[in-house]
C-alpha cells in the first residue's frame, strides 16, 4: 500500500534538525542525543536548543524516546516526511550507475538468467534483500505459440515472447487432437496473435468469436475457442529474490524469529505480488514504510519499488526490501535507475 504525503512542511529549523536526526539514526541504528546532533551537524544550534527542538518534534509525533534516559528515535511519520521530500531530488551515484549500465550492456538473451543477475546486482548494491518480478506474460508481446499433445484431452501450450521469455501452461480440451492438428492450430494462433500482448490477444479473440456467423468453419471456431481458453487462464508471476541473508547484518534482525518471518515472506509469491503490484500502476519509484504494508510480516520493513515498462505498459517491477532504517537517499535512486535501465535493455 502506498500512502500519499500528508506531513506538512515543518519550519526550516525543525526540518533541518529532523533530517539530521534521521541521518544519524540511519547511520548508527541507535537513539540520537542532542549533544550528538549539536557536535556532528552544522546547524548553528547549541545542545540545549537542540534538546528543546527535539522535544517539539517528539510532541508532533516525529520522534520518540525508547527509554526515559535514552536519546530519541525517528517514528514512521518522520521517515515518511524524509522520503516525501527526498524522492524529487534523488540521483543515482556514479558507482551504482556504472555497475547497472555494465550489467545491462552485457545482459544475455536468456531472460531467466537476466532476472536472476538483476536481483543479485540490486541486492549487492543496496546491501538489502532485492526482489525482481519477471516480465508479466500478459503484458509481453507474443512472437509464437506452440502446442503439444499430452494425451487424455490435455494440451501443453508454450508462449514465446518477443523478449525471449517462454511461458508454459496446460489446458484441458473436450477431445484429444493429434499432433499434426495441434501444429496447424499453433500456426494459426501464431499468425493471429503475433505482435500482440496476451491481453490484446484475448480481446481480439473475443471479438472474432462474437462475429462468427452460424455454421462457420468448425476448425476455425475450434482454434479460436482454444485461443480463448489459453488467454483467459490465470498466469502466475515469477519472482527472483536475492540478498535475503543481508538482513542478518542489520541490528533489527538480531532476533532470529523476526529473520525467519522475513525469509518466509520473501518466499511467498502472493506476498511479493502484493508488495509490488502498486508500482505497476505508478510512474517512478514508490516507498511503503512499516505499517503502510498490508502484510503483517512486513510491518517492520520498508519497500522501495519501481516498475520497468515497455513502450505501452509495465512489464514487471523490482524492489529493495529492508528495515525502516534503510538508506533511502541511496536506495530510492538505485531502484529507479535499475528499473529504467532494465526497461531499455529488454527493448533493445
Amino acid at each position: 500500500m502506498v500512502v500519499e504525503a500528508e506531513n506538512r512542511a515543518l519550519p526550516r529549523r525543525l526540518s533541518e534538525l529532523l533530517l539530521a536526526a534521521l541521518q544519524e539514526f540511519i547511520d548508527t541504528a541507535a537513539p540520537v542525543g542532542s549533544q550528538q546532533i549539536a557536535s556532528r551537524y552544522r546547524l548553528g544550534l547549541r545542545a540545549a536548543m537542540v534538546r528543546n527542538l527535539m522535544a517539539e518534534l517528539e510532541e508532533a509525533g516525529y520522534l520518540y524516546q525508547p527509554h526515559v534516559s535514552a536519546g530519541r528515535m525517528p517514528t514512521e511519520k518522520a521517515f515518511r516526511y524524509y522520503v516525501d521530500r527526498l524522492i524529487p531530488e534523488s540521483r543515482v551515484n556514479f558507482h551504482d550507475r556504472t555497475q547497472i549500465e555494465l550489467h545491462c550492456s552485457t545482459m544475455r538473451r536468456n531472460l531467466d538468467q537476466t532476472m536472476r543477475e538483476t536481483s543479485r546486482l540490486l541486492a549487492e548494491l543496496s546491501g538489502q534483500a532485492a526482489v525482481v518480478m519477471a516480465p508479466r506474460v500478459q503484458a509481453s508481446v507474443l512472437k509464437r505459440v506452440s502446442l503439444v499433445s499430452l494425451g487424455e484431452c490435455r494440451i501443453l501450450a508454450l508462449f514465446v515472447t518477443a523478449a525471449g521469455m517462454i511461458h508454459s501452461q496446460v489446458v484441458e480440451t473436450d477431445a484429444d487432437a493429434d499432433q499434426a492438428s495441434l501444429n496447424w492450430m499453433a500456426e494459426q494462433l501464431s499468425g493471429w496473435l503475433c505482435n500482440r500482448t496476451i491481453e490484446q490477444a484475448r480481446e481480439w479473440i473475443d471479438d472474432q468469436i462474437r462475429e462468427l456467423a452460424p455454421g462457420s468453419d468448425t476448425s476455425i471456431r475450434r482454434v479460436l475457442s482454444l485461443g480463448q481458453a489459453l488467454t483467459r487462464a490465470r498466469i502466475e508471476a515469477n519472482f527472483y529474490v536475492d540478498g535475503s541473508l543481508n538482513a542478518l547484518s542489520q541490528p533489527e534482525f538480531a532476533d532470529r524469529q523476526r529473520f525467519s518471518v522475513l525469509l518466509r515472506a520473501l518466499n511467498d509469491s502472493s506476498a511479493l505480488m502484493e508488495l509490488l503490484e502498486c508500482s505497476l500502476s505508478r510512474s517512478g519509484p514508490i516507498v511503503s514504510i512499516g505499517s503502510e504494508n498490508r502484510d503483517a510480516r512486513f510491518t517492520d520493513m520498508s519497500v522501495v519499488a519501481a516498475a520497468y515498462p515497455s513502450s505501452s505498459s509495465p512489464l514487471g517491477s523490482l524492489a529493495v526490501v529492508g528495515p525502516v532504517r534503510m538508506d533511502y537517499g541511496r536506495v530510492i535512486p538505485l531502484v529507479d535507475y535499475t528499473a529504467k535501465a532494465l526497461s531499455r535493455a529488454l527493448q533493445d
